[in-house]
Parts: C-alpha cells; structure tokens; sequence
C-alpha cells in the first residue's frame, strides 16, 4: 500500500486552458506521465475533490491573496470522492505560500474525529496530539482559530486528473474542472449547485528543481501564461453578495514566463 504523504514542499504553477487545449495537452504528454493515486481505479480516470475553506468574518485569508500579499496561508479540511463515493480518509490541511514556493502539512482524521472537531473546532485534548508533528499542525491552527475567529466558509468540489512522471516522480500535473460552490459548513454537504468554472480546466504544474522539458514545450506551443487563479477565492465571489468580498479585483494576472527556464530549489 502506498505511504500517504503529509507534508510537502515544492513549486505550483496554475495555467487556464479551454477543454480542448486541456484534450490535446493529454494526448502530448502522454508517454511521459502516467495518471496517479485514485484516479488509476476510477471508471472514469478521474477523481473529486471537496474541500471546506476557513476564514474570518472579515474573510483576512481572501483579502491577504486579492492584496498579493506573498506570505499567506490557507486552512481547509479535504476528502476525496471517486465513482461518487467518499474515500474515508479526511484530511486537515494548512497550506502556506512563499511567493512561487508552496509548503503544505495535513494529518488524517477519521468520520468520528471529523464530527468532533467540527462540534469543538478544535483538535485539543484528541489523541492527534500525542503525535509531535501533528502537535504542531493543531498548534498553529488554535493561534490563527482564536486570533481571527476561524469558521467554515465555503465548500468547493471539482474534477482532477491527475498525472505523475513516468522519469521524476516528484513531477506531477493535475487538471481540474467543473468548479463548483457553495455557503456551507459541511464537508459532506450534497448541495453545491453554484458553478463557478464551468467551461475552463486549470493545469497545475507541481515540481521542484527544474520544470520538464515536454511541459515547457506544451507552454510554449499553446502560449500558456502563468495565472494566479484561486479556487477559494472564485468560490467566495461566485457564493457570497458581501461587502467584504471585492468582486472588482482582478487575479488572472500573468506573471513573467522567463521563470520558467529557471532552476528552483528549496530556501525555506
């Protein structure tokens, strides 16, 4: 059985395709990936994902990526769905942002810690804490809990497909589509009916050192730019008529495609 990883550290570089650049793309790179995790016994090679975003009331942890802020983070509890039925594992997850970099912790928790932690909102005085890099994990969340008086904002689901390198097995690139949304505080919750990317797919490139040769040809040939599109943060908009949600901001800025023949390695 392979190990669930926990924590990671690399580079995500998110592209916007139409669906037939995101067709011919998986015809191109084909023979050098091959597809990943749970999509590889699906029906339909591909999997869900559900994801329940926390925030304040004021929405900080939107608000820190519309003001291009380079250090943020996000917190979200995941689970996966294939064939239309939920795996059982449940994730918690804090992911952080250093600029270009990415670094991202999560620990598992079963349907039983999931409804406790969603009764308590918080994971202190479980088992989870005799574990010391969980510790952590929990520790971080209760500062940023209390701090800016955390809660469950939006649920967001949507298609993957994702690949893995057949030579780099730290290489992989996911295609999502079908975003959908909605107000919720129930990662189980049936009823996202709001779409918000219905006729796109968003590439994500994931890698750390130097990125593929064949990726870097596909970006060149389809003229692909660098976005910084964030599912949270569509979600947001498309679900809530806030005051404090800025519809007005634009974040499918580009970002300079010279990055791309750089090496990156790991700083932080």
């Amino acid at each position: 059985m392979q190990e669930t990883k926990l924590h990671f550290q690399r580079f995500e570089f998110k592209y916007l395709l139409t669906y037939q650049e995101f067709l011919e793309i998986k015809e191109r790179i084909k023979q050098y990936v091959s597809l990943d995790g749970y999509a590889k016994k699906a029906t339909d090679k591909f999997y869900e994902v559900v994801s329940l975003y926390y925030d304040s009331p004021k929405f900080y942890y939107y608000n820190e990526k519309m003001d291009g802020v380079g250090a943020r983070k996000k917190i979200r509890l995941r689970l996966y769905r294939v064939d239309g039925e939920y795996k059982s594992n449940i994730f918690f997850e804090i992911k952080r942002k250093y600029d270009a970099a990415i670094l991202k912790d999560r620990f598992l928790i079963d349907k039983d810690g999931y409804h406790s932690f969603m009764q308590d909102n918080s994971f202190f005085g479980t088992s989870l804490m005799h574990d010391k890099n969980t510790q952590k994990i929990i520790e971080e969340y209760d500062i940023e809990r209390c701090k800016r008086s955390l809660s469950p904002k939006v649920l967001v689901s949507y298609k993957r497909e994702p690949y893995i390198g057949a030579f780099n097995k730290n290489f992989r690139v996911t295609f999502d589509y079908a975003i959908r949304a909605c107000e919720s505080q129930d990662l189980f919750a049936i009823d996202c009916d709001t779409d918000v990317l219905k006729d796109s797919v968003i590439m994500e490139v994931k890698f750390n050192g130097i990125l593929p040769y064949y990726i870097k040809e596909v970006i060149d040939y389809y003229n692909l730019e660098r976005t910084a599109y964030s599912k949270y943060c569509n979600s947001l908009e498309s679900c809530y008529a806030n005051t404090d949600i800025n519809h007005s901001r634009n974040y499918f800025f580009t970002i300079n495609n010279n990055l791309l023949s750089n090496t990156y390695e790991r700083t932080i």
